[in-house]
């Protein structure tokens, strides 16, 4: 799954242009590595999120199918 749908359906961002262009602006980068918003997500792979001055970190457990339901985001 690309990246920026990734961070859309893990609800990090609210809309996947959101997240496009985060991922353009490099705001995102995956093992410490600028990313592409074409860039495929792995399992086992960690995410950089730089937002509202903080900087978040996730670590893929699992790709899901489809977006994450609101009450599922957190975890």
């Amino acid at each position: 799954m690309r990246i920026d749908k990734y961070l859309w359906c893990i609800r990090v961002y609210k809309t996947r242009s959101l997240a496009t262009e985060e991922v353009k602006n490099g705001k995102v980068s995956i093992d410490e590595q600028p990313v592409k918003p074409s860039r495929d997500v792995k399992l086992g792979d960690t995410l950089v999120v730089k937002r509202h001055g903080f900087v978040q970190s996730f670590l893929v457990l699992d790709v899901p199918k489809s977006r994450v339901a609101a009450k599922l985001a957190p975890t």
